[in-house]
Formats: structure tokens, sequence, C-alpha cells
């Protein structure tokens, strides 16, 4: 190769090279720009839920629950969704409530379930004042000293949050429902998910046995509601 055609090649290989740095230093500052309005939708988006909630719990003895529950008529199950907010922490919490009473089974008696459960989370993390945002009245009437309850649940829920207001100080707030305050309607998701799992998982579960000992053991275990 001559001193003239290396001087060419390499002439187009710085080009193509500060072409390449060019697009490079474009994707860069893409990037960059990309980045950074997502940090500010990020914060946007943190301020909303957090900095202009002025329920939103300020130190470590205060935190905020979302409750929700789902009921299934139909299958006689239901699940529970809580949010726990802390000064330091987002809890996410579902369960399928188990060994109730046939007469306990109902929408009603998971809303309070969810409630009782979301004050013995707080309870454990030491919590002195708790905000209970709640889209369903009873939870809220039945917490009263002086409420009337038609039922043992009720009548238990209500001794349950008396108990625990001699360590805690226990707010109730209604919230409207599916409203799209954010952390209420996750409550409701999360009760939601459990309860379609749950019906997934008993739908793929055998059910086939004898009616001789296995019968009377369930016969036993039902409770009749007068």
């Amino acid at each position: 190769m001559t001193k003239k055609a290396l001087k060419k090649q390499l002439k187009k290989q710085l080009k193509k090279s500060a072409k390449q740095a060019a697009k490079n230093k474009k994707a860069i500052k893409l990037l960059k720009k990309q980045l950074s309005a997502f940090e500010a939708k990020s914060m946007s988006y943190m301020k909303q839920l957090f900095m202009t909630n002025a329920d939103y719990p300020q130190d470590n003895f205060s935190a905020i629950a979302y409750v929700d529950a789902s009921y299934s008529d139909n299958e006689r199950f239901g699940s529970i969704g809580i949010v726990l907010l802390t000064s330091n922490e987002v809890i996410q919490y579902s369960e399928i409530p188990e060994n109730l009473e046939d007469c306990a089974l109902t929408s009603t008696n998971h809303e309070l379930l969810a409630a009782a459960k979301a004050i013995e989370m707080a309870k454990e993390r030491h919590v002195r004042n708790l905000i209970i945002k709640h889209d369903n009245n009873s939870i809220g009437d039945l917490a009263k000293r002086n409420a009337v309850t038609k039922t043992d649940t009720e009548e238990w829920y209500k001794q349950f949050v008396y108990k625990h207001r001699e360590s805690m100080s226990i707010t109730f707030k209604k919230v409207k429902g599916h409203s799209k305050e954010y952390f209420n309607e996750l409550a409701d998701r999360l009760a939601y998910k459990a309860l379609k799992a749950e019906r997934v998982k008993r739908a793929n579960t055998p059910l086939f046995f004898s009616l001789g000992d296995k019968f009377q053991e369930a016969l036993a275990k039902v409770k009749i509601c007068g």
C-alpha cells in the first residue's frame, strides 16, 4: 500500500470513528435526558403519594393501614388485603383466613378480620398511633365502645379493638371505594389476587374421598347459627 493510499484509508477510518463518536454522544445525551425525565416523573409520583398526604406517618411510632377484603358467596371463602405504611417501609400483605366457623363466612366479617390483622401488624412494629383507612362502614362503626353487635364475630372485633386501644391510639377513616386512592386500590388488588389464587388452588385439588369418617368429622365442625 502506498503512502497516499494509507493516508486516505486512515482519513476514512478517522471520519468513521468521528461519526460513531457523534452517534454515541447523541445516544448518551438522549439517555441522560430520558433518565432525568424518569427521575423527575418518579419524584412527582412519590410526592403525590407521600409528601402531599397529610396522613403519611412522620415518625417511627406512627403508621397507616389500608385494609380491604374480597369474598365469594358461591364458594364460601374470602381473602384480606392490607397495605401498612410506616415512616420507612411499605408492607403489602394478603391471606385467606382459615378455620372460620360457618356463620363467620361473610364479606363483612372478612373486612373486620383485615382491620384486626392490620392492628396486629402495627403492634408487632411497636406502633403507638395507627390510622386505619377502609371503605366498609362496619370497620369503623363496630369499633366504637357503644356499638351494638349482632354476631359473635362483631363482638369479638369490638373487644379486640378496645383491648388494643389500651396501648395504641387507633383512628378509623372512611375512604370511598374505587376512588383511585392508590394504597386503597392496592389493598383491594392484594385481596382479589389472593382470592383468585385460592380459587385456582381449590379447583386443582382432588375432592374424591369416602363419605365415612371424613364426612362425620366435617359435620362435627359445622356451627349452627341461630
